[in-house]
């Protein structure tokens, strides 16, 4: 018996025969039993609804048979050929099963969606659609499923909030949007923290800026659906002031906390001097690591003494409202790191930014809308 050689070269044909072993006989194998248990509950479904068998004559019967047509359908298995659909004689029949003028199953929809929401564009979606199954569908096939998601997207807008957060952050992300003129907007988002600890996103809004009028419009659509802030105990946000002075309006209830971060980061867009960046943030951030109300004074007042004459503006920056990045300390671990900053948001964004990037810009608020939520929800 000659011993069996594992080299790459031999590997390599047991696999490519394998390969061409399911192409080419399984795969038609599959088809033809998926063929099968299509066909027969296609019938199953129109006896139910003429109301007897073939050649029976009752008085509950609902039309005559005529015979059947053809048609074709895309399914994860590859492309699906003449498939018998029975026929009435009068008046139309629409079968359960297959979506009138549609060829692809609704999961072969959803891989469409799914390849596209990749950043591929629809092209190139329509490319590994081809390479995939071996039936080509059009650009124009894959925009119709991607506009599908419009209802979806009202409805997520619109459905009823449950008021069932602990821990509520609010921030913007930048986007770049073509129509009609080349411009910015900001994506004013909101994700929360409920109390079981599950994490999630609330929803987004497409803004022309983060304006108080803008947040106000934001933040009251989502207290008019549900979140009236009964189990809410702290709002995290940037320290933006057309936020601030909307969350002080809509919930003068519920404490807030600024993002530490932004605040330190509010010291290095005021300095006079640049070179002072990275000692001045490292004193500022000290402060906060106080244990006690006391010691938190005492190195306030230490790091005033300290810096004051040489960087004044970037001083009275960080002492203007101080108070409001101190929340996070009434709380113990794991939640007072957790608070202290925008972070669990700011990670959140900055993956829905590694996903969005490859679509560059887009070509208006419908579009930001369908594909947000797509890359959300699937």
């Amino acid at each position: 018996m000659k011993p069996l050689r594992f080299d790459s070269k031999n590997v390599g044909c047991v696999f490519s025969g394998v390969k061409s072993f399911w192409e080419e006989d399984v795969r038609d194998f599959v088809l033809k039993n998926v063929r099968r248990q299509l066909e027969r509950m296609l019938k199953v479904e129109f006896r139910g609804v003429v109301g007897c068998g073939r050649y029976k004559r009752t008085r509950k019967r609902n039309g005559q048979r005529n015979g059947y047509y053809e048609r074709g359908l895309m399914t994860l298995y590859g492309w699906l050929e003449d498939i018998k659909v029975p026929r009435l004689r009068r008046g139309g029949w629409e079968s359960e099963l297959l979506v009138k003028y549609s060829r692809r199953s609704q999961a072969l929809d959803r891989l469409i969606l799914e390849g596209f929401l990749l950043g591929h564009s629809t092209r190139k979606t329509v490319r590994i659609f081809k390479r995939a199954f071996g039936q080509s569908t059009s650009p124009q096939a894959v925009s119709n499923v991607v506009k599908a998601l419009n209802e979806e997207v009202l409805g997520f807008h619109r459905r009823q909030l449950e008021d069932y957060y602990r821990f509520i952050y609010l921030d913007g992300l930048w986007l770049k949007v073509s129509s009609p003129v080349k411009t910015k907007k900001v994506l004013l988002v909101a994700y929360g923290v409920r109390h079981d600890g599950q994490r999630e996103l609330i929803d987004f809004m497409l803004s022309s800026s983060e304006s108080e009028a803008c947040w106000w419009g934001f933040i009251s659509d989502l207290k008019q659906r549900g979140l009236s802030g009964g189990s809410l105990e702290i709002i995290v946000h940037d320290g933006c002031g057309g936020l601030v002075k909307a969350l002080a309006g809509l919930y003068p209830r519920i404490k807030t906390q600024q993002c530490v971060f932004h605040k330190l980061s509010n010291i290095s867009q005021n300095l006079s001097d640049r070179r002072h960046r990275s000692q001045i943030c490292k004193d500022a951030s000290i402060i906060y690591q106080a244990q006690t109300d006391k010691e938190l004074r005492d190195r306030l007042k230490h790091f005033k003494a300290k810096w004051n004459n040489r960087e004044a503006k970037a001083i009275r920056a960080f002492i203007r409202g101080f108070d409001n990045t101190l929340t996070f300390r009434e709380y113990n671990e794991p939640y007072r790191t957790s608070i202290k900053t925008n972070n669990p948001l700011e990670r959140y964004l900055e993956e829905l930014q590694r996903r969005i990037k490859p679509f560059r810009k887009f070509v208006n608020a419908r579009s930001v809308d369908r594909i947000i939520y797509g890359i959300v929800a699937y």
